[in-house]
């Protein structure tokens, strides 16, 4: 055989699989196929336990439907020797529904290699154990009866044991850290999970804890059996959604299938949102369709979508802006979020002015609707172009934090009410009001989820703020979170960097 053949052969097997690898309609059909694995067996198993999306991979296995909250695990914060218990991300929302429902399921996913991504191997049990030592340290008396053994709990097929030891080793070190911010009380903690420990268990597809079959003369899948939790331990039940696939693919289901197809949308999404797919699923979801139809479908579907945004907002009220409504973070300051392609009419700066004296918008895509194309402010709104998510927007408002404040200043010093809003209402926003509560507020000793206004001497901003330093500015950050209570609020370590060189 001519050996240019073989290699010009083997590259275009290569560029084939690539394409079936980063097709929409294949990556589409594999997430439905594990989506059905959701339905049929894990709620099936653990049917009163709520389903918590794994930000953001696994928002694209679960329909808007059938959750009402999220979770954001890295797992980054899992890998080897960098083991971390993340308080920018806490996850601490999860907690009051973790006691109410004793338990919830937490759905994420890997790509080919991996059975279990590190998020849920090793991200969440760090969580949990350091959770659980606090509890125990409380109920023992004292670390040095606490057994770290006691507290953590890692899948032994996946975790080495040479690793495990190593984050034993770490946690103490962990608990530390979340010490240092004062906001988690043990007995609290005792109190709301009634002293049981959190304990992982993880379930993927063929886990043997899944207790459905098959009709031996039909083949078709029986019903799943409930499975019943111990009475000592509150289960986080760990779902990786995907299964392993030999080189990430399998191709016996009339498509090429992906393992850990929604990993890395950017990728191949096209522009599309789970938000999008769910609500286009019957046409999305169809088999038939080619990948050149799905992909027409969605840039249509997303130029309606912008048109449709414009069009809706000639004469919108604060609740149709703002449909989940705003969050009052103190008496002063509130938090919102506004969708992307927003125009600001005279009307709605007219109901802006009930309930604000100034209301500050962090979008590229919110305009006034106005003539001038330049006047892009007024008095009681004003318009900053940066995009929450972006890098570059959070680098770029380290240099727009000081016109921010400044602006806000006197409504600040004078207790008025402002309104600051994002397109997600978890990042740029966040460094705002975190800027805020840093220079115009003190922590209240006696609520761990609000703050206490400073004299007007001491937020003039000529006045050097010496008291500031990282760990008070994380507080703030962890305080606020749990005043956001049920919100996964996750500020970008850009976001965070740029007010920490603007207050430090």
């Amino acid at each position: 055989m001519d050996q240019s053949y073989f290699f010009d052969s083997l590259s275009q097997i290569n560029k084939d699989i690539k394409k079936e690898y980063k097709s929409l309609r294949n990556r589409l059909q594999s997430i439905l196929l594990d989506n059905e694995f959701l339905n049929d067996e894990i709620i099936a198993t653990f049917p009163n336990y709520p389903i918590i999306p794994n930000e953001r991979c696994g928002l694209w296995y679960v329909s808007p439907s059938q959750y009402n909250q999220t979770s954001y695990f890295k797992s980054t914060d899992g890998h080897t020797n960098q083991w971390d218990f993340s308080t920018r991300r806490l996850n601490f929302h999860l907690l009051e529904t973790i006691a109410k429902s004793k338990g919830i399921t937490i759905i994420d996913s890997t790509r080919r290699g991996k059975k279990i991504p590190d998020a849920l191997s090793k991200t969440i049990p760090i969580w949990c154990a350091v959770l659980n030592y606090i509890m125990l340290r409380e109920l023992k008396g004292g670390n040095d009866i606490v057994k770290v053994e006691d507290c953590l709990f890692v899948p032994p097929a996946t975790v080495p044991k040479s690793e495990y030891d190593c984050i034993l080793q770490k946690i103490p070190t962990l608990v530390e850290k979340l010490d240092k911010l004062e906001i988690i009380n043990a007995n609290e903690l005792i109190s709301t999970f009634h002293g049981k420990l959190l304990r992982p268990l993880w379930i993927y597809p063929g886990s043997s804890i899944l207790h459905s079959s098959r009709d031996v003369f039909t083949g078709e899948k029986t019903k799943a059996l409930a499975w019943e939790a111990p009475e000592n331990i509150i289960p986080i039940v760990l779902c990786t959604i995907s299964y392993q696939a030999q080189d990430g693919v399998d191709k016996r289901y009339g498509f090429t299938y992906v393992q850990g197809a929604a990993d890395d949308h950017e990728l191949w999404s096209c522009g599309l949102t789970p938000e999008l797919f769910w609500s286009h699923i019957n046409y999305l979801g169809n088999p038939t369709h080619s990948d050149d139809e799905l992909m027409e479908y969605v840039r249509h579907m997303i130029e309606m979508k912008i048109k449709d945004s414009a069009a809706k907002t000639v004469e919108l009220t604060m609740d149709a802006i703002f449909p989940n409504g705003v969050d009052p973070i103190t008496p002063e300051i509130s938090l919102g979020k506004i969708d992307n392609n927003i125009k600001i009419t005279k009307s709605m700066l007219h109901e802006f002015k009930k309930g604000f004296s100034l209301v500050v918008i962090l979008s590229e895509t919110v305009t006034l609707n106005s003539d001038d194309k330049d006047e892009q402010q007024s008095d009681s709104v004003k318009i900053y172009k940066l995009t929450s998510g972006s890098k570059k927007s959070s680098k770029r408002l380290r240099t727009e934090i000081p016109k921010i404040y400044e602006v806000m200043r006197e409504n600040l010093t004078n207790g008025k009410p402002i309104l600051i809003c994002c397109n997600t209402g978890t990042d740029i926003s966040i460094g705002i009001i975190l800027t805020i509560l840093c220079k115009n507020y003190k922590l209240d000793p006696d609520n761990k989820k609000a703050w206490l206004r400073l004299e007007k001497e001491t937020q003039d901003s000529n006045v050097p703020v010496k008291r500031l330093d990282k760990t008070i500015i994380r507080k703030n950050l962890t305080t606020l979170i749990s005043h956001l209570e049920g919100r996964n609020v996750n500020p970008s370590r850009a976001t965070l960097n740029s007010v920490n060189d603007y207050l430090m």
